[in-house]
């Protein structure tokens, strides 16, 4: 509300616009007989301004979720063996990453898949289930180093063509490992990316397909398509911002499904394979990610040093083998099977005190029990908690470094590899609904 005093002008030149402003006054609000016109000019309000939610401040609640403290929804985890995965949902409303560790019937072949789907969950699901399967089915007739490269080929694209059959949208990005012996084959689809530590310098094996890179754009636009920038990257048709998939049927003129793949010899100084959706990459270096990971094994390696050096090994004389404590052999089974748990040394405690006493009859000396159980190779599982914690961080710190996207790593200790996982072992996740 806002009034006008309108004063008497002795100027006849202004007596115009004396008049006008009065007439004005008459008209929104009237005068009130003493030379004082009150007007209720109201403003209109302005329309209420939408900020995007990519815009707005991430509060340290929806963080801490995000972050992995502990399990949450839309987070996974699998440790076993000299493997192990986190993963975390982003932004959308369900879990589009997913990822696959199988073993051959007979055990001679390891597989390690990290997928990335988009547009949906079904291309992903698929692919999940038989990408692998189709994998084996090619090998089983290769031998040269050649072949076995034609042979992942042809999984890959055997797999497409039986999604694409079905009729269904979405596509998924793919990066595939595979060790038989002393030997590794990388193939990788789309933006997944795997690094390998070698001696603790980063090494990536797989190249991004995205329509950024000079070859994929020309190789699309001699196909009759275009690529433009959109929403901050190159994308296909002003779309989708990977060159190459399982899927997208809408694009599949110009987005294919023939994977690169590497044969990779493996020697002794290569340590570790960091495989991880773009999730990772967009936020953490290739380096960055290789010396976290060494970072965390070796501060849980001095860990077991410094445990065992408190216990003191013995050499039992009946194997010469090394030969631990019974309690310590009962924490290190309590941490492989509360991996998922995330187990404190505190509850460990309490599960100690808890434990009923031994009857007389069992009641022995420490330097006993050294001798009743011998150190074997599952043990070493406790070095998977070194692995885990590694996961865990790296997408931790994708997350706080403004990482929306849905995250997946898979890091394989290549030093363990000779100790394979059983046969049929199978470890598989898919999507998380809320």
């Amino acid at each position: 509300m806002a009034d006008v005093l309108i004063s008497s002008v002795s100027n006849p030149g202004c007596q115009d616009m004396t008049e006008m402003a009065t007439s004005r006054a008459q008209i929104f609000g009237g005068t009130n007989g003493n030379g004082v016109v009150s007007c209720s000019l109201k403003r209109k309000r302005p329309p209420k301004i939408e900020i995007p939610n990519v815009l707005r401040e991430i509060s340290d609640d929806i963080l801490k979720l995000r972050t992995g403290h502990g399990q949450t929804e839309g987070s996974a985890c699998f440790a076993d063996n000299g493997v192990c995965v986190f993963a975390l949902k982003g932004k959308k409303k369900f879990m589009e990453d997913a990822h696959k560790i199988f073993s051959s019937p007979n055990g001679d072949k390891d597989f390690f898949g990290v997928y990335d789907g988009h547009g949906g969950s079904k291309a992903v699901e698929f692919v999940t289930e038989n990408l692998h399967l189709k994998i084996f089915e090619m090998l089983d007739n290769s031998l040269a180093n050649k072949e076995k490269e034609e042979a992942v080929k042809e999984g890959y694209l055997k797999t497409d063509e039986e999604f694409l059959k079905q009729g269904m949208g979405s596509g998924v990005c793919c990066l595939t490992a595979l060790i038989e012996g002393r030997e590794m084959i990388v193939s990788n689809l789309g933006d997944c990316r795997a690094v390998l530590c070698r001696d603790g310098i980063a090494e990536a094996i797989t190249t991004d397909h995205t329509p950024g890179r000079e070859d994929e754009r020309r190789r699309i636009e001699e196909q009759g398509g275009y690529v433009e920038f959109h929403r901050g990257s190159y994308r296909i048709h002003g779309t989708l911002a990977v060159s190459r998939s399982i899927g997208d049927a809408h694009l599949k003129d110009w987005v294919i499904a023939e994977p690169d793949t590497t044969v990779v010899r493996l020697t002794p100084d290569m340590e570790y394979l960091v495989l991880a959706s773009d999730g990772l990459w967009q936020e953490v270096s290739n380096q960055e990610a290789i010396d976290i990971v060494m970072k965390s094994c070796s501060k849980k390696q001095l860990m077991r040093q410094s445990q065992a050096k408190v216990v003191g090994p013995s050499v039992s004389p009946l194997s010469n083998s090394l030969t631990f404590p019974l309690l310590k052999s009962n924490r290190i089974f309590h941490h492989k099977t509360s991996t998922f748990h995330q187990k404190t040394s505190e509850d460990d405690e309490q599960c100690c005190e808890n434990a009923s006493p031994p009857s007389k009859s069992r009641r022995i000396s420490l330097a006993k029990q050294t001798r009743i159980r011998t150190h074997s190779p599952n043990n070493e599982n406790q070095g998977d908690n070194g692995l885990l914690d590694a996961c865990k961080e790296l997408v931790n710190l994708a997350v706080t470094r403004g990482s929306l996207d849905d995250i997946t790593v898979m890091v394989v200790d290549l030093s363990r590899r000779v100790g394979r996982l059983s046969p049929h072992k199978v470890a598989d996740m898919n999507h998380f609904r809320e």
